[in-house]
């Protein structure tokens, strides 16, 4: 019984460090645009044991106005694909855009956006349209020339979506796959749209993080206590014997 009470306190400290890791990488990631914060839940297994598993909170964070013209948040439903550098297709809601060394549209990160848009040399102005349209006026007073378009697709479930790391994101099986959305021609909160000069905060509140830490802080000292109060017990069932 004692081995048991033990065994518990083992298992609820393990996953107080898998919460502390949680906290600590939404902290981290708190100026990350369009990060979606995690929390990691427990539960008490048929066995009796505790159990843990993650979660994605897939909330909307609020607008951070830039006036940055390559500065793209993405409101409402979606996420943004990109292509890596090998090739493949991973999935993003950071909008923090520039240009590569071939005038490509890129992340940060250096990924292509979409399946690559290339903007030239010079231009006067860029203009991006809710629904996605990149718009280009090469002179003050020349017509606006399409040059590409952003997209967005839907999942499923999006806290299916597997981290790879970069604030990137690809579909599992729980998520599903992906579902290009008809944005129309100009976009809705329903369907997901585009605010050029605008970046997506995280969706990571400080005071509900302090809050965790707190919590997790009392949750610490209570296994602390119970461990000891049960080593003594078992101690002194010791020296009984003897």
């Amino acid at each position: 019984m004692l081995q048991h009470i033990l065994h518990q306190a083992a298992d609820s400290a393990l996953i107080q460090f898998n919460q502390l890791d949680k906290i600590s990488n939404n902290v981290a990631n708190v100026n990350t645009a369009g990060y979606k914060g995690q929390r990691f839940e427990q539960y008490l297994r048929v066995d009796g044991n505790i159990g843990g598993v993650t979660r994605t909170d897939t909330a909307q964070g609020a607008p951070l106005m830039t006036q940055r013209p390559l500065d793209v948040a993405i409101e409402g439903p979606g996420y943004l694909p990109v292509t890596q550098p090998d090739g493949t297709t991973a999935y993003t809601r950071d909008g923090s855009f520039t240009k590569n060394a071939d005038g490509y549209l890129v992340t940060v990160r250096g990924d292509l956006v979409g399946s690559g848009i290339q903007l030239p040399p010079y231009y006067h102005k860029v203009f991006v349209h809710p629904n996605g349209n990149i718009k280009l006026q090469l002179n003050a007073g020349d017509e606006l020339n399409t040059i590409g378009q952003l997209k967005l697709v839907a999942f499923t479930n999006p806290e299916g979506l597997e981290s790879i790391g970069g604030n990137k994101l690809i579909p599992t099986t729980a998520s599903g796959p992906p579902e290009l959305l008809d944005l129309g021609e100009e976009g809705s909160l329903a369907t997901g749209n585009f605010k050029q000069g605008y970046l997506e905060r995280a969706n990571i509140s400080m005071y509900h993080q302090v809050d965790q830490i707190l919590r997790l802080n009392a949750s610490v000292i209570s296994n602390l206590r119970v461990a000891k109060y049960t080593d003594d017990l078992f101690r002194q069932s010791v020296n009984l014997r003897q």
